[in-house]
């Protein structure tokens, strides 16, 4: 079966929860704040040494095509795969120091998560659990063990099991509180980076998740191996995260709040990703973009005063128009592989 039937299966599985508006997710009082202390970190956390440079995460190519910087970081787009990316970039331990002891993490865990905590459950992590069993039931995979890469509190496991009570759950967090949560709830968790824990025997699963987790890793490389050498045998790596292809992204390039160093410093182009998956070993690497919020996006960035200096005459007179034009706008981005937000289906 086709990727793409794979995608519209997994769809009528969660049509019911699937209307989102951005507000619900990212309310303007609360992420503005985040954005700000974001802003603030990157221009005075980091000392001199503490950067490196990389070529690009996706196809490793050093060719720059152009760049730009915002808050301090420098973003480069591949002259060869299309991805956007920070380099330099702080180190690994830098960014592990930045991670523990920075502002703006603290602010998104006590704040953002904590105001939008159930929004985000109904509308994103409900629909993740149904779309990614309408994958596997499309791919005709029955996984034994499901495995989640940054599980936080075991809340998409746990969810998991209710539809699947004989899946055993296992979970890889790195951090100490959301390790301990997902042990009270009888998950088997591993305490660490998927990097440091994936040469661990017993660290694998048919089934690997990994949500929202792509856009922030340091080295590219290392992380697609570990997602390899974590997946067992015929098994299934299901990863989400922001994509350099999609239409919100394009459209308002350095001017989206989506681009916030250092949180974000890959946005890996479909090619990219396909490029590094593939290199590690997975025999397949198959891309959906169900995104539901690239219009939305654009249109309320239009709305707070931001000039996009990427939009065509055409893309603003489809922005005029009606919402019923607007969702079918979504509709064509979702399917044809242009939202912003990516889904990478790996096969071993």
């Amino acid at each position: 079966m086709s990727e793409v039937t794979a995608f519209k299966k997994s769809e009528k599985l969660s049509e019911d929860i699937t209307k989102i508006t951005e507000d619900e997710i990212r309310p303007d009082d609360v992420f503005e704040a985040f954005l700000s202390l974001c802003a603030e970190d990157a221009e005075s956390f980091f000392r001199a040494d503490d950067f490196m440079d990389v070529a690009c995460p996706g196809c490793a190519s050093a060719d720059v095509e152009d760049h730009f910087v915002k808050h301090a970081f420098k973003y480069n787009h591949c002259g060869s795969c299309g991805s956007l990316y920070v380099s330099p970039r702080p180190t690994p331990a830098a960014m592990e120091r930045y991670y523990r002891d920075s502002k703006s993490q603290l602010f998104w865990f006590e704040e953002v998560l904590k105001k939008t905590g159930k929004q985000r459950k109904a509308k994103i992590m409900l629909p993740n659990v149904n779309r990614v069993g309408g994958i596997l039931e499309s791919l005709g995979a029955k996984p034994a063990c499901a495995l989640d890469v940054g599980s936080a509190n075991g809340a998409f496991l746990t969810e998991w099991q209710k539809q699947h009570p004989d899946t055993k759950l296992l979970g890889i967090e790195p951090g100490p509180e959301s390790a301990q949560k997902c042990r009270d709830l009888g998950i088997t968790v591993f305490e660490g980076m998927v990097e440091d824990e994936a040469a661990k025997p017993e660290v694998e699963g048919d089934l690997v998740t990994c949500f929202e987790v792509i856009e922030h890793v340091q080295n590219m490389d290392r992380f697609a191996k570990a997602m390899y050498d974590v997946t067992a045998k015929d098994g299934v790596a299901i990863l989400s995260g922001l994509g350099a292809d999609g239409f919100d992204i394009q459209i308002l390039w350095e001017k989206s709040r989506s681009l916030m160093p250092p949180h974000h410093l890959n946005f890996l182009s479909i090619k990219g990703m396909k490029t590094l998956f593939s290199k590690v070993g997975f025999k397949k690497v198959d891309v959906i973009t169900p995104g539901r919020l690239d219009v939305q996006i654009v249109k309320k960035s239009i709305e707070r005063g931001v000039v996009p200096t990427r939009m065509s005459h055409f893309e603003k007179l489809l922005l005029s128009k009606d919402q019923e034009v607007l969702d079918a706008l979504q509709k064509f981005l979702a399917d044809n592989k242009l939202s912003s937000h990516v889904w990478l289906i790996c096969q071993k």
